[in-house]
């Protein structure tokens, strides 16, 4: 296929990792395995793996820190070097896709040229602090401490230095999911910016969570993508289950296959930048999502079977 190339990130649930590429059908897979991941481990995800699964260089990665970063930039530069994708996805190994691979390219036409993931301007108010109430520049604007590209943390807690730093002026800094769909002229123009710009990539390296801030701020900035620059977006591919206590999203079960078939049968979405301008970023868009996390293989594999049998198919 080669409207949509696919990268993925994961570290664990070898059986899992294969039912997702399996439902890839004839997507082109980069797919990126944590250094850290346990030999036993790393074998089982790798045994019997497709011709179309291209396994990328691999580096030990960490939460919230730019070693995420790197494996994604990794695995991105060999979708665009091997496939002529017109979209990219970047998902993680406990995804899995809510409709076909057909229904997939069927709908990211309308996306033609368009990156499609959630991404607002700063100030974003879900990344305030009691203590930090601006919108989330603070994951910029102090330099948080770290070892070999992975963030340093005593007690859970990042550390950084107490003093604000410069932002460097040409960003346009903008929140952003992890987990999305590239337009191939984003990935080209990103990938170019890293290798012209190693001070914007020092910068990032000690920002908090840049992998959800650092591809959509190059991409949103005028003055170092021109016209290209990416439009606000408040659509997002990806149904996600939360809870106000938890850091990450809550694991999907057969209690939430109700929730998943309305995202899978909702409208699709808009993809004309302007529909989001004057949106309130804090008031969730109604309509279709394309893929689902987080699934386990150790938690609920029932569920999947009836997302393969009712919604994919």
């Amino acid at each position: 296929m080669t409207e949509l190339a696919a990268v993925i990130l994961t570290h664990a649930d070898p059986a899992h990792l294969h039912r997702l590429v399996a439902a890839l059908d004839d997507v082109p897979v980069f797919l990126h395995c944590d250094a850290k991941t346990p030999r036993p481990v790393y074998e089982q995800i790798f045994r019997g793996l497709p011709p179309r699964v291209i396994v990328c260089d691999r580096v030990p990665t960490s939460l919230a820190s730019w070693s995420l970063v790197e494996a994604e930039l990794t695995a991105l530069r060999q979708a665009v070097t091997r496939t002529r994708a017109e979209h990219i996805a970047v998902m993680s190994g406990s995804d899995y896709p809510l409709v076909s691979v057909h229904a997939l390219a069927t709908e990211l036409k309308a996306w033609n040229g368009r990156s499609y993931f959630y991404n607002v301007p700063l100030p974003f108010p879900s990344w305030d602090r009691p203590r930090r109430p601006d919108g989330g520049r603070w994951r910029m604007e102090h330099r948080f401490l770290t070892r070999g590209d992975q963030l340093i943390r005593v007690r859970n807690v990042p550390l950084r230095w107490p003093m604000k730093r410069r932002v460097p002026p040409e960003l346009s800094l903008r929140a952003s999911s992890q987990w999305k769909i590239y337009a191939r002229r984003h990935v080209e123009l990103l990938l170019g910016i890293v290798d012209e710009r190693p001070d914007l990539v020092r910068f990032w390296r000690t920002t908090y969570v840049p992998d959800e801030s650092f591809a959509a701020s190059v991409l949103a900035s005028p003055a170092l993508v021109g016209a290209d620059a990416l439009p606000p977006c408040l659509a997002q591919a990806w149904f996600m289950r939360w809870d106000r206590r938890a850091e990450h999203p809550l694991w999907l079960t057969g209690d939430d296959f109700d929730e998943l078939s309305c995202a899978r049968w909702s409208p699709p979405p808009d993809a004309d930048p302007a529909t989001y301008i004057d949106h309130d970023p804090r008031v969730p868009i109604v309509h279709r999502r394309l893929f689902a996390r987080k699934f386990s293989t150790a938690v609920d594999t029932d569920i999947l079977d009836r997302v393969d049998s009712e919604l994919r198919r």
